[in-house]
């Protein structure tokens, strides 16, 4: 179920943390046994991608790429996929967190993929 090539957690409808393997609890600073009931939207590097991802969130899959953040604030860009499930009834979303690379990593190369931010802007009205 848990994949340990890949970060991987499994989150409720309110975007409370259930359950992650050892990879996203190194990959995000957290200690195992402090996993459970965190909420994700604090890995989020800016709150309108939270907004968006947990929008988004009633689709049965989807894949997003997005800068995320550790506990120490240390900010990268990441590939989520996630999927619904239902367990006893109840949603849970499980999320697989690949690394695509470091924010202090040459911030001026790909700078439209740094910069590329989850929401998708309203069309502008042409008059």
């Amino acid at each position: 179920m848990k994949s340990e090539k890949s970060a991987f957690c499994e989150i409720n409808v309110h975007g409370r943390l259930l359950a992650a393997n050892q990879k996203f609890c190194s990959l995000f600073g957290y200690k195992a046994q402090e996993v459970e009931w965190h909420y994700i939207r604090d890995i989020f590097r800016y709150s309108k991608d939270w907004t968006a991802f947990i929008h988004k969130a009633t689709s049965k899959a989807a894949h997003y790429i997005v800068r995320l953040k550790n506990r120490k604030g240390r900010s990268f860009m990441a590939s989520i996929s996630r999927d619904a499930i239902e367990i006893n009834g109840k949603i849970v979303y499980r999320n697989t967190f690949q690394k695509i690379k470091d924010s202090a990593e040459n911030p001026m190369k790909d700078c439209s993929l740094t910069e590329q931010e989850l929401y998708e802007p309203q069309a502008s009205i042409a008059l």
